[in-house]
């Protein structure tokens, strides 16, 4: 099986983004808070894209589940939109014994649940850290231990809620859009830690455009209804990733933002010491 040749550049820069993105989400940033040494982190760091192997291994059981019958007799008797989260249990219902299935699916419910709780402690620690503390400065150190607890439990339950009330082809449409979210965080966040000419005004305009332009090109690429791809369409590059598209926009205004700032300051310097 091969990539069509209308898709090569979306295959491409989706490969790209992905790459991008691999470093700027929560449980990326909880390693690097809790590595004990510079010699762990660089290692962990390091290791980091192995998880993509595992990733793309799930993917290829959605190929592999077509060599198994039963299972797919078995996917038959439930909707199309609730399939795709059925595709792994059933491979292991149909073609392991009794005894390891039950593990194997405990394993997956036990999987499911730690990087829930990863992500969950993430946003208790960015709204403890980056919200209330800027609220409230004189926080004592075991009132911001209390609120991250709460407010890490609080989301737990919500995700929880979300899961039994929101239809499930809702989980795919936020996986498009958050790969396209999270990438656009990447010249405040990396390049805005190396680069010293780049202003934080030019970094937050570039990171509104770069957030509203992917939001846009998303819905109307899948014309305003239920999100089914992440592909853009431009008329002389072909099909792009529209994180990859939006990102470049940001950067653009960022880096362009940035030199325009600074050579008007400088120029503001020169007529000042005349």
């Amino acid at each position: 099986m091969t990539v069509p040749n209308s898709l090569i550049t979306g295959y491409a820069t989706l490969v790209l983004g992905s790459a991008l993105a691999l470093y700027l989400y929560p449980h990326a940033i909880n390693g690097v808070l809790s590595s004990e040494t510079v010699h762990k982190l660089r290692k962990s760091t390091a290791l980091l894209p192995l998880y993509g192997i595992g990733l793309a291994i799930m993917a290829l059981m959605g190929i592999l589940i077509y060599a198994v019958p039963p299972a797919m007799n078995f996917l038959s008797h439930f909707p199309e939109s609730s399939r795709g989260i059925l595709v792994v249990p059933s491979l292991i219902l149909y073609t392991m014994p009794p005894w390891f299935t039950g593990i194997a699916l405990l394993g997956i419910f036990i999987g499911g649940l730690v990087p829930a709780a990863i992500m969950a402690m993430s946003q208790a620690n960015l709204l403890t850290r980056n919200i209330i503390k800027e609220i409230r400065p004189n926080t004592s150190a075991s009132s911001e231990t209390r609120i991250t607890k709460i407010s890490s439990t609080v989301f737990k339950f919500v995700a929880l809620g979300f899961v039994f009330t929101i239809p499930a082809t809702y989980a795919i449409s936020l996986q498009l859009l958050g790969g396209i979210l999270i990438t656009q965080i990447l010249p405040a966040v990396f390049f805005g830690l190396y680069i010293k000419s780049l202003r934080k005004e030019a970094l937050i305009a570039g990171l509104l455009v770069g957030i509203f332009s992917g939001i846009f090109m998303l819905e109307y690429t899948n014309h305003f209804g239920a999100l089914v791809s992440s592909l853009f369409n431009i008329p002389i590059f072909g099909s792009l990733y529209i994180a990859v598209v939006a990102l470049s926009f940001n950067l653009a205004i960022s880096f362009g933002g940035s030199t325009i700032m600074n050579k008007k300051e400088r120029r503001m310097k020169i007529l000042s010491e005349r």
